[in-house]
């Protein structure tokens, strides 16, 4: 088991890097400097929707897929029909969805600006990007359930962002009227969307098996159980951000200018996050297989080693973010500076979640996912009352004060319920000295005087901060399974030599 989540954990990983690095690049630097800020704010708005429109349509159905697909495996059956079924819910969600959107539309364009501005103008070519939107995560949840992980991470991680990226340099070229500008951004996705289903047919694994759908009622009841209680907590990945998003596109006059703002420091943030990404993506489907062989050791291995290893390289990415903070935003319109305390609230509040290790993925694949939902549930609410009320108080960086207190506090609670129902437990004195570390290293950026230019100010603190951190990791052990993996590769150069 560990081998395919090596293997694929690596691919996924450099497509998730590369991916980061060009939405990066289209996210921080192009498509803010090319589009006005309100322009670039509708197309985070309309993805915001989408997304999220898109996770309620689908109702928890790809978490649902990833977790009963064994019992569905059968190739010579065509999985007994699992994708028809789950594409045909699927598709009755998504165009409910777009209704509401449609019947609504006047609503939602007096909530980001007026009756004549840009989301009223514009924002129906959201409809499209529901459906593909709701595909796109059904098809995922297939790939990832027959280990085809890397297709999924493809198509949204890199070729998405490539084609972003063709298409806001062409629009500096061109000058593309808005609504052409729009279409064409819409249409980004539903290449991404089309490019997975491609990779499923051509690997003769598109079967939908409508004819031989087997559903006996047990399992059926158990999958909508299942299927409704993830829907909570597909509610809260999916709201990290987007509801943030959308809340300061409503409250903040000039939202969309500020959304464009907001969306860059949560863009810029999320780097911290990357890792945790590419683990947590393959390690589902072996946490779910580990519950239902009771492996509890297993378990207890992944949770405590995958909480090491993301508290060591957030905490690393989170200081280095933090010394080159000044240079990032010169890169952008001076507008966007505003956005600085907003990306290292929200930095910080990716490491206090990276610090959980797979807390959400152990939850969701265990017998408790009732309280993945509940826990999702309660985080989606919170944040809403958290940004209303921050949101008015201190503006922007309120959004991301929100998502502080919303997240500490519920992964504090996942944390406590794991160890009390399960007795997993993912910290040790590892933990400790990991923040005492980052702490240390973080009074020693805000002592150091600045140095010349602003290039040259970060060279030297990402530098400090490097050769501090990796040593003592190294040295104390911090993360172990880094450790061991620097062995192997100075070894095999040794050897060599």
């Amino acid at each position: 088991a560990m081998g395919i989540l090596a293997r694929q954990a690596g691919w996924n990983a450099a497509l998730a890097y590369v991916g980061l690095a060009l939405g990066f690049v289209n996210v921080v630097l192009l498509y803010p400097r090319i589009l006005p800020a309100d322009e670039f704010g509708l197309t985070r708005v309309l993805v915001s929707i989408a997304a999220i429109a898109a996770q309620m349509a689908q109702l928890g159905l790809d978490n649902t897929v990833i977790r009963y697909f064994p019992y569905f495996r059968d190739a010579t059956r065509k999985h007994n029909g699992l994708l028809a079924l789950v594409l045909s819910i699927g598709t009755v969600g998504g165009l409910l969805a777009m209704l509401v959107l449609w019947l609504f539309h006047g609503q939602f364009a007096l909530w980001f600006g007026a009756a004549d501005g840009l989301y009223a103008e514009y924002g129906l070519v959201v409809l499209p990007l529901v459906l593909s939107e709701v595909y796109f995560f059904l098809f995922r949840a297939y790939s990832r359930s027959i280990h085809r992980s890397i297709a999924p991470t493809f198509t949204r991680e890199f070729l998405l962002r490539v084609l972003q990226m063709a298409l806001i340099l062409a629009q500096a070229w061109w000058h593309f009227d808005l609504r052409v500008f729009m279409l064409l951004y819409v249409g980004t996705f539903l290449i991404s969307t089309a490019g997975l289903v491609f990779d499923l047919w051509r690997s003769g694994n598109l079967t939908f098996g409508i004819a031989k759908l087997r559903l006996p009622r047990r399992l059926g009841r158990s999958m909508m159980r299942y299927g409704l209680f993830t829907f909570g907590s597909g509610m809260a990945t999916i709201a990290l951000g987007n509801v943030d998003q959308l809340m300061v596109g409503v409250m903040l006059k000039d939202g969309l200018d500020n959304v464009a703002y907001y969306a860059v420091a949560f863009y810029i943030a999320s780097v911290i996050l990357i890792p945790a990404r590419a683990l947590v993506l393959p390690s589902m489907p072996i946490l779910a297989e580990a519950w239902k062989k009771r492996e509890h050791a297993k378990i207890d291995m992944i949770y405590r080693r995958s909480a090491a290893i993301q508290l060591v390289i957030g905490a690393y990415l989170f200081l280095c973010l933090w010394a080159g903070a000044d240079v990032l935003f010169s890169l952008m319109k001076p507008g966007y500076s505003i956005a600085k305390n907003a990306m290292l609230i929200l930095g910080f509040v990716n490491v206090i979640n990276l610090a959980g290790g797979l807390s959400g993925g152990i939850v969701a694949t265990s017998r408790s996912y009732w309280f993945d939902a509940l826990s999702g549930a309660v985080l989606v609410i919170l944040n809403v009352v958290l940004d209303f009320a921050f949101i008015k108080a201190f503006g922007m960086v309120g959004a991301a004060w929100s998502s502080l207190v919303a997240f500490t506090s519920i992964l504090a609670w996942r944390i406590v319920f794991l160890k009390r129902k399960h007795g997993l437990w993912p910290f040790d004195a590892r933990t400790v000295i990991t923040m005492v570390l980052g702490l240390a290293l973080a009074i020693v950026l805000l002592m150091l005087p600045q140095f010349g230019g602003i290039w040259l100010d970060f060279i030297i603190r990402a530098s400090v901060v490097t050769l501090v951190f990796w040593p003592a990791v190294y040295y104390l052990r911090l993360a172990p399974d880094l450790s061991d993996q620097v062995h192997m590769v100075l070894g095999r150069i040794r050897n060599k030599s």
